[in-house]
């Protein structure tokens, strides 16, 4: 899918140009995700690193946590605006230097995109309906 995204975090202090369109496109219910989202999952475009710009209004915009309680078992970074606090990618170990989660909702136009995979799908309410057609995992995508 070629495309080209632009978006920002609530504030606009970390901004995003995305050359090229997701490889994947997620729905994930894992508590991390829905803790983060204040909600019960987030919508994640998964793109190529060398696709994604970030640019910030200074050096110390982007904050990172990492998180070692996974199902891999291996760690995840999230990062986050430290002006507005917006949850902005995860980056799980296996993918570090290869690609970003980035949540869609940032980026103009990203909740056009429809999620083809919803993952940790155990997690999900039950009063919400699985998307038509998606893959269904009962956790992490392999």
């Amino acid at each position: 899918m070629q495309a080209s995204y632009s978006g920002e975090c609530l504030c606009g202090a970390v901004k995003f140009m995305i050359s090229s369109g997701p490889v994947a496109v997620l729905s994930c219910f894992c508590n991390h995700c829905s803790k983060g989202a204040g909600g019960f999952q987030q919508l994640i475009g998964k793109f190529a690193t060398e696709d994604v710009q970030i640019s910030t209004t200074g050096n110390e915009s982007i904050s990172r946590y990492k998180l070692y309680d996974t199902s891999s078992g291996e760690f995840k970074e999230k990062a986050f605006c430290r002006t507005c606090g917006c949850t902005l990618w995860t980056v799980p170990a296996a993918a570090q230097g290869k690609f970003y989660l980035i949540r869609l909702p940032l980026l103009n136009g990203g909740l056009t995109l429809r999620p083809r995979t919803e993952i940790f799908v155990r997690n999900r309410p039950t009063w919400i309906e699985p998307i038509k057609n998606a893959e269904q995992w009962e956790e992490a995508r392999k």
